[in-house]
């Protein structure tokens, strides 16, 4: 007769096999289904829901009236070859079947291999998709995107880039707005900067071309873009918003075209500035003056104020520079980024974005006699103050500037919307014609429309004062892929532009997708713990070196009373005093080595613990609760083993 402690055991581990064996069905079941029911479902951690459809996607989805096609070119051996853009090619996918979802079927979906030498090859190289060679020699692989509609427009990415992955649904969406916008908005562009490119000339005297600004092209994809010059008889009719860059030693014709396109009730953004950073940066120009911008004529009848003599430095905002080989990075005052507090959150054009960079900005307000409110979008931080512009031309000290810095403990408006009713700044009408080099006067076309004394409906216009912020130099990273330069943007300087025309021209189908993520991701907490403390180790040793100074100084008054050469024999009191200078002297720069080193060491564990909170804590705080739980479940079938039976 079995023992009924063995019968028991043999159920038990019967049981136990069984339980095992479903739970294993259960599993691979569950994989199975999943795989075709959850392709797409994820969760979003992240903090600006990169991997979340937004609300503009959306609403832009909806509203798509005429089929559109997205053909997306993916070679089949990509994941082998390529095993991150493998699985990068598996979200972009996902993302187009979501945009295919949501659009009820009128946005489509076509994936196609590009095997070689193959039809679909040829279709991808004629749409102008770029393809790489996986390894050296080997085929070309495809990774790019094609979209078209019912006329025959078409748009390209000619390949995904990584790089962009925080710009993948608005690269995307913008793609799609193109092709469903049938009458696109018209920019036109007066620059006395080369936005539209230029050549340059270089040391051995050859001419090479110069690109166009980032924000130029991004400008050129979304809206039907004029380059109307440096000088303009008239802005033409069609133009929606007019985009005024750094106007200086402009003619009075040309300021009066602006004045009456602007009294007509003509959109614009203008971008004046008293020091223009890519000026500075030209050999030629490097160490001489340069001279700042202004709507001068304009803005005193307007009633804006604007001192273009002055840049705004902000500790608190300043970017880090290496001002020598081997020196630790410090505050550059007039290199700004703008976060947080700076940028109006209540505005549709600043409400998305993350950081935007300035470079020698200056400011601006609205005098008490002006018929114009200004809503400020950019602003610095309370603690800023004002630089003479002189000062950040030609060859920079960051330091000597650190030093003389006062702050004004006010905010600047460095950009703003100013909106309502003005007069002409031209009441005698139009002005005479200018004179050439030559002394003969300009030939100008004759005024034909009617001449406004004010505004016909309310003026609409944002003012910015930095023209540094459209260049690339300043917000964007330029890398090569496959022989291309491909602009990644490190700030939304691009997107404050594109946002700021798309709300002047009354449109904002792509604000809310621009910022949502950008190449530069900072530990802010540090940052700003980094910045207080290095504000505190600059006070300590501005103290220290005037310190030192003063005692140097004494010494040497002391040394001179008591020339070496001289006969006459140095006092013991002298003497005394100065080996005691000396030690002083010794002394504070060991101190101020110490309260370098401190401030290093105490950046150094900061960033550590930072670092360890974020990536390490959690996955150790999941290894202990696994543990507990192990320990937990060990004890209580060890007391269940101990009960007694029937008890």
């Amino acid at each position: 007769m079995a023992h009924p402690h063995t019968v028991s055991s043999d159920n038990g581990s019967r049981l136990a096999i069984a339980g095992l064996t479903l739970l294993l069905v259960l599993f691979l079941s569950i994989n199975v289904l999943s795989s075709g029911w959850l392709t797409s479902a994820r969760l979003d951690l992240t903090k600006d829901k990169l991997y979340t459809l937004s609300e503009s996607t959306i609403k832009l989805l909806k509203d798509v009236k005429e089929p559109v096609t997205f053909r997306l070119y993916l070679s089949g051996g990509l994941a082998q070859a390529v095993p991150h853009l493998g699985i990068y090619a598996n979200r972009v996918r996902d993302l187009l079947l979501e945009y295919q979802s949501v659009s009820n079927g009128k946005v489509k979906l076509e994936v196609l291999d590009p095997a070689p030498f193959s039809s679909i090859e040829d279709r991808a190289v004629a749409a102008g998709l770029r393809g790489i060679p996986a390894v050296s020699g080997g085929d070309n692989m495809y990774f790019g995107l094609v979209g078209s509609n019912t006329t025959d427009d078409i748009e390209t990415i000619p390949f995904i880039q990584i790089d962009r992955e925080a710009f993948l649904e608005y690269d995307l969406s913008k793609m799609l707005y193109a092709l469903v916008t049938s009458k696109p908005t018209v920019v036109g562009i007066v620059s006395t900067l080369p936005t539209d490119g230029t050549m340059k000339v270089t040391a051995t005297g050859r001419q090479e071309p110069v690109a166009p600004y980032v924000v130029r092209n991004q400008i050129g994809e979304l809206f039907e873009t004029r380059f109307l010059g440096k000088e303009i008889d008239e802005v033409p009719s069609d133009v929606n918003v007019l985009m005024v860059v750094h106007p200086k030693n402009q003619s009075a014709r040309t300021i009066f075209a602006i004045d009456q396109y602007l009294l007509a009730g003509g959109k614009a953004i203008i971008f004046i500035d008293p020091f223009a950073e890519v000026e500075g940066m030209q050999g030629q120009m490097l160490g001489s003056t340069i001279g700042g911008s202004s709507l001068d004529k304009i803005f005193k009848v307007w009633g804006i104020e604007y001192d273009i003599d002055k840049v705004v430095g902000d500790r608190l905002s300043a970017r880090k520079v290496l001002p020598e080989a081997g020196n630790r990075p410090i505050e550059y005052l007039p290199w700004l980024e703008l976060r947080g507090p700076s940028l109006d959150r209540s505005s549709a054009i600043t409400a998305g974005i993350d950081v935007v960079a300035l470079a020698s900005a200056g400011h601006l307000s609205v005098n008490d006699n002006s018929s114009l409110t200004m809503i400020p979008l950019l602003t610095s931080s309370p603690g800023a103050g004002l630089i003479d512009a002189k000062k950040v031309q030609g060859f920079r000290n960051p330091k000597k500037l650190l030093r003389e810095f006062k702050a004004d403990k006010k905010q600047y408006i460095l950009a703003g919307r100013v909106t309502g009713s003005v007069k002409t700044a031209f009441p005698d009408g139009v002005p005479s014609p200018g004179k050439d080099q030559d002394g003969k006067l300009v030939e100008v076309t004759p005024w034909q429309r009617a001449i406004l004394a004010q505004s016909e409906s309310p003026l609409d216009v944002i003012l910015v004062a930095d023209a540094d912020i459209l260049a690339d130099r300043f917000w964007v990273i330029m890398r090569d892929f496959a022989g291309q330069r491909v602009p990644v943007p490190t700030a939304n300087n691009g997107d404050f532009v594109l946002n700021s025309i798309e709300a002047l021209a009354g449109s904002s189908s792509l604000m809310e997708l621009r910022g949502r993520g950008s190449a530069s991701r900072p530990f802010k907490v540090l940052q700003d713990i980094q910045k207080t403390a290095s504000q505190k180790f600059e006070d300590k040793e501005r103290d220290l070196r005037q310190t030192i100074t003063k005692t140097e100084k004494k010494l040497q008054q002391l040394r001179r009373r008591n020339p070496e050469s001289s006969a006459k024999v140095v006092s013991e009191r002298d003497r005394r005093e100065m080996e005691k200078m000396q030690r002083e002297i010794l002394g504070f720069r060991s101190e101020l080595r110490k309260v370098r080193r401190s401030l290093t060491q105490d950046y150094q564990r900061l960033e550590m613990q930072l670092w360890f909170l974020n990536i390490a804590l959690v996955p150790i705080l999941l290894i202990i609760f696994s543990i507990a739980l192990s320990v937990i479940r060990m004890i209580r079938r060890r007391n269940h083993s101990f009960e007694p039976a029937g008890g």
